[in-house]
């Protein structure tokens, strides 16, 4: 049976290499795969594939087709902007792909007057005209072309305070996401907290003394009620900053490198085919005091805090909190030396993104992570978004400890999530009555299957260094799926918790 099975398994991972390829990532040879090739066989038996689904959610260009693959994979895309979105064939090809969800950009408060000739879009045109009452800075100042040195523009805050500016601007939208065949708008900028950086000190007191009585979050409630109410799905950037306000209204909020995020640092590797340049790196503790050695419960504690948030203002049509996550790619030395210097190659973060993954998994929410440096490394086959976890049980994440170190776990019907930080190579025992008596669990992340006894078993981590600069070991997030059965099965999670 091994002596037939082989060459379909290999057959299956040389196609795999090419999807990989195709995914416009760097793809190793099939016999890379002869350790999952392996784990995939048990006394001639080819293990089962774990549930997959489509991915909850990404953000990209969709411009080369490496990317419309990837984003093909997804229920809800942000991609194109009000001003330039997608070609109706390709907003047609990502339909029958099964996206269900298309959001446009847009930025919340604002909007640019171009000076080199470039026409402004159809609303800018009306505020731009009517400038002295449709915008809060009709004479200036325009802090957000200054502060980037932009020649070309100018840029208009919106009076949304205005019933007349609101009912246009809503028009606009409404009608452009509708031609586009769209279903909703991402508003960066979302919550009007940029009112309180001291270069919009002459914007933020122009709105106040127009409108004393009037909250500005509260007038931009105001504009997505009624954009909501033309039927458009609304997805903000950190509107939980206004969470009274904003939470209510929108059916998904996004933070921002709440996990991880990517960071200059100032260093340089020698790269394999590019010599010396500058790379970036990921902080693992963006929330810490020390972003290089900190300590996982900021983390937690901050996703406590947006749960509690959720709980006090989010309204009935709230979807989930989006966990937008930055990573730079994993950096490792190829064995060889060039003029005495190490030569790296780049390669996807797997340990960032399943991270990214898994803390948001602990109270059931979204999450992304992008590799700005290089997009193509933020495009996992095998990252953790397309694995089914089921529907999650208990009233919320378990806090544990083994040999004094706190790890976190979430249990699902299909599986779990695991997260922490541990100094070294740890064999974590697990016992719950939420896992199986028996039988056996998909790791996703090392590609291997383990076996269950007792509702107990062993796992084996093993955390990498931060980066080449930093020799701190990483801290992990895991997932872990069981074998496929069915809900009457005697093995099934469903039916056995004794």
């Amino acid at each position: 049976m091994m002596s037939v099975l082989m060459p379909i398994l290999l057959g299956f991972f040389a196609w795999l290499t090419l999807f990989i390829g195709g995914m416009g990532v760097e793809s190793p040879p099939p016999t890379f795969y002869l350790p999952l090739i392996l784990h995939a066989l048990d006394s001639a038996t080819v293990r089962p594939i774990p549930t997959l689904m489509a991915g909850g959610y990404a953000t990209g260009l969709a411009e080369t087709p490496a990317e419309i693959a990837w984003m093909k994979r997804f229920r809800a895309l942000e991609a194109g902007g009000i001003t330039d979105p997608l070609p109706p064939d390709q907003v047609r090809a990502f339909r029958l792909a099964g996206v269900h969800t298309l959001f446009l950009y847009e930025w919340m408060p604002a909007s640019y007057h171009y000076l080199d000739g470039e026409p402004d879009d159809p609303f800018m045109q009306w505020a731009y005209a009517h400038r002295d009452t449709a915008t809060l800075n009709p004479h200036g100042p325009f802090p957000h072309c200054q502060e980037n040195q932009y020649d070309w523009c100018e840029d208009y805050y919106f009076d949304l305070a205005l019933p007349e500016v609101r009912q246009r601007r809503v028009d606009y939208l409404a009608q452009t996401v509708a031609q586009a065949g769209y279903d909703g708008i991402f508003f960066d900028w979302a919550s009007g907290v940029y009112l309180e950086d001291p270069a919009y000190d002459p914007i933020r007191q122009t709105y106040q003394a127009r409108h004393p009585d009037l909250p500005y979050s509260q007038a931009v409630a105001l504009f997505y009620q009624e954009l909501k109410d033309r039927g458009l799905i609304l997805h903000t950037n950190q509107g939980f900053r206004r969470a009274a306000y904003i939470l209510p209204l929108v059916h998904y909020d996004m933070t921002e490198s709440y996990v991880t995020t990517d960071a200059e640092r100032g260093h340089e590797l020698y790269l394999q085919g590019q010599g010396r340049v500058s790379v970036p790196e990921t902080l693992y503790y963006p929330l810490s005091d020390n972003e290089y050695q900190g300590h996982l419960e900021d983390t937690i504690d901050y996703l406590n805090y947006l749960a509690d948030l959720r709980r006090q203002y989010a309204g009935p049509d709230f979807v989930a909190t989006v966990y937008m996550n930055y990573a730079a790619p994993d950096f490792i030395p190829t064995g060889e030396t060039i003029q005495g210097q190490q030569v790296y190659t780049a390669t996807i973060p797997r340990n960032a993104i399943f991270l990214g993954y898994a803390i948001p998994k602990l109270l059931n929410q979204i999450a992304y992570t992008e590799t700005p440096w290089d997009h193509r490394y933020e495009r996992d086959p095998a990252a953790p978004y397309f694995y089914d976890l089921g529907d999650p049980l208990g009233e919320t994440y378990e806090t544990r400890e083994q040999d004094g170190i706190t790890y976190y776990v979430r249990f699902y019907t299909r599986g779990w999530v695991l997260a922490g930080a541990w100094p070294g190579p740890t064999q974590l025992t697990l016992t719950s009555p939420y896992l199986p008596a028996r039988g056996i669990v998909y790791d996703a992340y090392e590609g291997g299957w383990l076996s269950l006894d007792h509702h107990t078993l062993t796992l084996s981590l093993r955390p990498q260094p931060i980066s080449p600069f930093n020799s701190h070991p990483a801290p992990l997030g895991r997932v872990y799926l069981y074998a496929p059965v069915s809900d009457d099965s005697e093995s099934s999670p469903h039916n056995d918790k004794k």
